[in-house]
């Protein structure tokens, strides 16, 4: 489960706790633990995988189509003539369709949309327009043609995000910066204040290239020999963990850090009360604004994260946390021991991070922000409020 599937599950739970009726239309292959989490919440969840519709290699469907080539482009075609009509039969008993897009995507959802007048549409991109300049094709270039035509409000969660958007053709009067959010309701409770000389780091993050682990790591060493009571907790699995695994062995800190694998997210929030300091000394490709450094603020862990993409606006550098460069193992080093040596300013971090979130990125208010988006683009629509 990425953190886009995450991101909207706490939102959607925020929603149902304030009284409204969220559901979500998903391809639910290999997202299980997506339907699990929100049957625990209530809420409904409606599969747009591929349907057994068309059968592609089928000797009845090779002899209405030359190739096999033609036979998948019809059943793609198919398949999403099925999923408009799907998300348009849901529409009938919604007030708002809202579309999660990773770059410009969701060409289903804005085709229901334009055959359901009078619903507001909200979109949400989870990646920047830059990142997905290389992806473009036919398809998102139609795509973002009908996001620019009918959609009420397009929402990323930082200001230089937006302006993208902005800048290649969506209305400034609808373009709006809405922060992501992690449920209060999951992430609560405060971490432990380490002792003296001692300081407990917790990453949690997919083992992808271009994350932080190495380096993190790497930091660790070079500061074992001062201060023993350092120790890491590293949360996620990956393509990346034989690595991350080799190089832990090669610097001897098997003893030092403990490396998880992949955990349901209901228990990360326990284990990060494990811990003192969140990282992600990120450098990552489509980095965007990671949920992890909000999770562990809720928790008051100050963070330690590199200057990329939204993460400046998630850290406030020398008041909840430490901003370093990306790829400056030097500096990741000086940012850690910061916390090792100066207790005060631990404290004070501590508690700022935990009043940031509060203030924020909690899913509550989050939620409350899109509310109005949502009631306002209705008044504009139909003249009427959001049912609640």
């Amino acid at each position: 489960m990425t953190g886009v599937e995450t991101f909207i599950l706490q939102l959607c739970a925020a929603q149902k706790r304030a009284g409204h009726e969220p559901s979500i239309a998903i391809d639910l292959v290999s997202r299980e633990e997506v339907r699990a989490i929100a049957q625990r919440g209530g809420i409904a969840t409606y599969d747009l995988a591929d349907p057994p519709i068309l059968d592609a290699t089928s000797e009845a469907t090779q002899r209405t189509v030359r190739t096999k080539r033609a036979a998948r482009r019809l059943a793609k075609l198919w398949l999403r003539v099925q999923r408009v009509w799907s998300l348009r039969r849901l529409l009938r008993e919604a007030d708002v369709i809202h579309i999660h897009a990773v770059g410009i995507s969701g060409i289903d959802g804005f085709l229901a949309r334009a055959l359901s007048p009078g619903k507001a549409l909200i979109v949400t991109h989870h990646a920047t327009f830059t990142w997905f300049a290389r992806y473009r094709s036919r398809v998102s270039d139609l795509t973002f043609w009908l996001e620019k035509w009918l959609s009420n409000r397009v929402v990323m969660p930082y200001a230089a995000a937006l302006a993208e958007f902005v800048a290649n053709g969506i209305p400034k009067s609808r373009a709006i910066v809405i922060p992501f959010c992690v449920d209060q309701e999951l992430f609560w409770g405060q971490a432990s204040t380490p002792d003296a000389g001692t300081l407990t780091i917790v990453m949690s993050a997919r083992m992808f290239a271009g994350k932080g682990h190495l380096e993190l790591l790497s930091a660790i060493a070079a500061l074992m020999p001062r201060y023993p009571g350092l120790r890491a907790v590293l949360i996620g699995d990956g393509p990346n963990r034989p690595e991350v695994e080799a190089l832990i062995e090669r610097l001897g800190l098997r003893e030092v850090v403990e490396c998880m694998g992949r955990v349901d997210h209901s228990d990360v929030p326990a284990i990060m009360r494990r811990g003192h300091v969140i990282a992600l000394p990120s450098y990552m490709e489509g980095e965007m604004f990671p949920l992890c450094l909000m999770e562990g603020m809720a928790l008051g862990l100050p963070a330690i994260a590199t200057r990329l993409a939204g993460i400046p606006e998630i850290i406030a550098d020398g008041e909840t946390g430490i901003l370093v460069e990306p790829c400056n193992e030097a500096a990741l080093v000086r940012a850690i021991e910061v916390f090792l040596s100066d207790r005060a300013f631990y404290a004070r971090a501590a508690v700022n991070a935990m009043a940031r979130f509060q203030s924020r990125f909690s899913a509550a208010s989050v939620a409350q922000a899109y509310l109005e988006q949502y009631e306002d683009a209705l008044r504009q629509l139909t003249g009427r409020a959001f049912l609640m």
